[in-house]
């Protein structure tokens, strides 16, 4: 008998069992061999150039052997041979019905983008920052159109300008500088057709050297002199300056429209000069004097008979004066210096400081919202005080516009934020009627409109076909206020209208300028391409020539108001309104002899008075009217340059029927005396076209490739 085995250790066994075999130790799936294969399959199918799928390429499918999935593969890459993956699997095309779906859908998108973003320029950058290759891009000079598809792309938001001591400065479209910088580009692209390339006429080279630049003394610093800050002139002399303001600053003294300004209660201030000059210095209101300061600085600039000889600039001591008892205005948000501001920003625009004007109008601006004037809740009720906090509003509003237009920038006050009523009459009071004021204003009103949405200063694409209708609601609008004006302002009902209805309808007229002004340099740009390029070559264009007619109409129209100022010695010589209304007007008189159709003869007499007031102004001190009227001396040149193939020299330009414009000199001046008639227009029978020696397209890219490009854009130019 085998041995048994005892009870205790058979229980001993049962209870004491072998561990089990210990399993192998899990490995992260990343670590995985086979898994991190196939994640580098599944990246290299991502890869954008599209090369690598899952099959394996064609030199390893024919060897059955395993393919890394790289390009090349690590086979063929040892080998030395081609790695070639096959074709992808074309997907088969989707039907009709989805295909129209995903159009439409497709423009029901393009729709909602263009409502989104209007401007094309920032839509192309969008588009291109999530497509997912990068667009096709043509050859310039593969067809004619491309460069005017990039010029379609070009949005025109202003100018950075340099000033004469090196400095720049941001000009917007609807400013004078900035225009005047597109015909130096403008005549800087024609140029070299008509001039020798050894030597290029000398006024013609002046006048384009000028490219990028700006006339201004605002980075100049302002020499103040050292005053006696509680000096007054006599009460005599006082008078007489508070009178002379009155009169040029349009407040309305003794006019049935009440003035186009309102600068204050100017009845009392010299009640109050006249106190103040018998009581001690420590009684004197610094607010108050710094007020009366700045009204008499402006009265020297307007007349500067009443400023000392000794002065850099008429009126500067009583301007320190103003400067040094306002303290600090950023620190004292008075409504008195809210006043000062304006009366001190609107002294700087005559002394060609516009920036610092514009610092100081918009300060006056933000003084203005600090205190609430801008709605009218928070002065409603106040009878007289209110009706008083109610014109000090619209009068800086006035001026934050003006100088929103004149800069091409901005306004301080948004016109979305303004809840104010118009000025009323307010009998048994100081107050002048509010019949001009409320005129001003609702011009100053469609004037905002034009700054911000015919030249747009939220950068969108100035293509004409969007811009037109705006421009045509504008022009529209402008009809209405005109009309709608009362009698006490209507030139045809004043036997000898005053110094503030003729500045209203200057202004009126010089916005017409504004908006019709860039169709009227389109339609410049067009006839002169019309000379260079042969008609069988040149695509179709619009030359808008009713805007462009509307637009020299509203010059001839100042041309006559001027002659109006001057004839009742209303002109005041340091106004920044009165020579630059005039300037405008004398640069689309010129600009108009290159358009075919829309000058007549008498626009040569009424270019020749624009230019000799200029020059008059100039030689009275008004160092800005004498570079306005140096730069419509220079243009005119270079229009009868373009007007005529003729070679011309630096001195003189020979004329069709024998006449000589010459280069003379006048009042320090270099300025040219303009024949009458034929001699200075285009006549009925006369063709800008005539004895044009074309630019034929193959030439033209040959020899003049640059200017090729920009005559035939011209054509097709669709920016405003």
């Amino acid at each position: 008998m085998s041995p048994r085995i005892s009870q205790p250790a058979a229980t001993a066994g049962a209870t004491k069992r072998l561990p089990p075999n210990p399993r192998r130790r899990k490995i992260p799936p990343e670590q995985r061999k086979r898994v991190v294969q196939a994640h580098a399959v599944s990246q290299f199918r991502s890869c954008p150039l599209n090369l690598l799928t899952l099959n394996r390429c064609n030199a390893c499918n024919v060897r059955r052997i395993k393919c890394s999935g790289s390009q090349p593969c690590s086979q063929c890459s040892s080998r030395g041979k081609v790695c070639e993956y096959p074709p992808e699997k074309r997907k088969p095309p989707p039907s009709q019905d989805t295909y129209e779906q995903l159009q439409e859908h497709c423009s029901l998108l393009q729709r909602c983008l263009e409502d989104a973003v209007p401007s094309e320029k920032k839509r192309r950058a969008l588009l291109s920052k999530w497509a997912k290759s990068p667009s096709e891009t043509s050859d310039t000079l593969a067809t004619p159109g491309s460069s005017a598809d990039d010029e379609q792309e070009k949005s025109w938001e202003g100018r950075i300008l340099q000033d004469p001591d090196g400095f720049i400065r941001y000009m917007g479209e609807s400013s004078g500088a900035a225009f005047m910088d597109r015909l130096r580009e403008f005549v800087s692209t024609v140029l070299p057709l008509l001039s020798d390339k050894n030597e290029a006429p000398a006024m013609e080279d002046t006048f384009t050297s000028l490219l990028g630049r700006y006339h201004t003394h605002d980075s100049r610093p302002l020499a103040l002199p050292e005053v006696d800050l509680f000096y007054l002139p006599p009460p005599s002399d006082i008078a007489k300056l508070l009178a002379v303001f009155q009169f040029y600053a349009q407040v309305g003294t003794g006019s049935s429209n009440g003035g186009i300004y309102y600068w204050g209660n100017l009845w009392d201030l010299e009640h109050q000069a006249r106190r103040y000059k018998q009581t001690p210095e420590s009684d004197n209101d610094p607010h108050i004097l710094a007020y009366l300061n700045a009204v008499m600085a402006l009265a020297c600039q307007y007349d500067p008979s009443l400023a000392p000889g000794w002065e850099l600039y008429p009126g500067l001591t009583y301007f320190a004066r103003a400067k040094h008892l306002l303290i600090n205005p950023l620190e004292d948000a008075s409504l008195v210096n809210m006043q000062i501001l304006s009366l001190m920003g609107h002294y700087l625009l005559g002394i060609y400081r516009r920036d610092a004007a514009y610092l100081y109008v918009g300060l006056a601006g933000r003084t203005a919202i600090i205190y609430g004037l801008h709605k009218g809740w928070m002065i409603a009720g106040q009878d007289l005080a209110g009706e008083e906090f109610k014109r000090q509003f619209w009068n800086t509003y006035i001026l934050d516009r003006w100088l929103s237009c004149l800069m091409g920038r901005p306004p301080i006050i948004p016109e979305e934020a303004v809840d104010v009523d118009m000025p009323i009459d307010y009998p048994g009071s100081n107050l002048p009627p509010a019949a001009g004021l409320r005129a001003h204003i609702e011009l100053s009103k469609i004037m905002d409109e034009i700054v911000n949405k015919v030249y747009g200063t939220d950068g969108t694409v100035r293509l004409v076909s969007e811009r037109l209708p705006r421009v045509q609601a504008v022009m529209q609008k402008l009809s209405s206020w005109v009309g709608e004006l009362p009698p006490s302002l209507q030139l045809h009902t004043v036997q000898i209208p005053d110094r503030a209805c003729l500045m209203l309808h200057m202004m009126y007229n010089q916005l017409k300028i504004l908006c019709t002004r860039p169709l009227l340099f389109i339609a410049a740009k067009h006839a002169v391409a019309i000379k260079y390029i042969s008609s069988e070559k040149r695509p179709s264009h619009n030359s808008y020539s009713a805007q462009a007619m509307s637009c020299v109409e509203a010059a001839r129209q100042n041309s006559l108001l001027c002659d109006q100022l001057l004839e009742t010695n209303q002109a005041a010589v340091h106004s920044t309104p009165d020579y630059h209304y005039a300037f405008t007007a004398a640069i689309v008189l010129q600009l108009a002899r290159l358009v075919p159709d829309t000058c007549v003869a008498e626009d040569s007499d009424r270019a020749t008075s624009l230019l000799d007031y200029l020059s008059a102004v100039g030689d009275k001190g008004n160092e800005s009217a004498r570079d306005c009227a140096r730069m419509v001396i220079e243009l005119g040149a270079v229009v009868s340059r373009l007007l005529f193939s003729e070679k011309a020299h630096a001195t003189e330009f020979q004329m069709p029927s024998g006449s000589v414009i010459n280069k003379a000199s006048s009042q320090g001046l270099e300025r040219i005396t303009f024949p009458q008639g034929q001699e200075f227009l285009l006549s009925a029978n006369q063709d800008l076209t005539s004895n044009s020696s074309f630019l034929d397209l193959e030439v033209g890219r040959q020899n003049e490739p640059d200017i090729y490009q920009e005559l035939y854009a011209w054509f097709t130019d669709t920016t405003f």
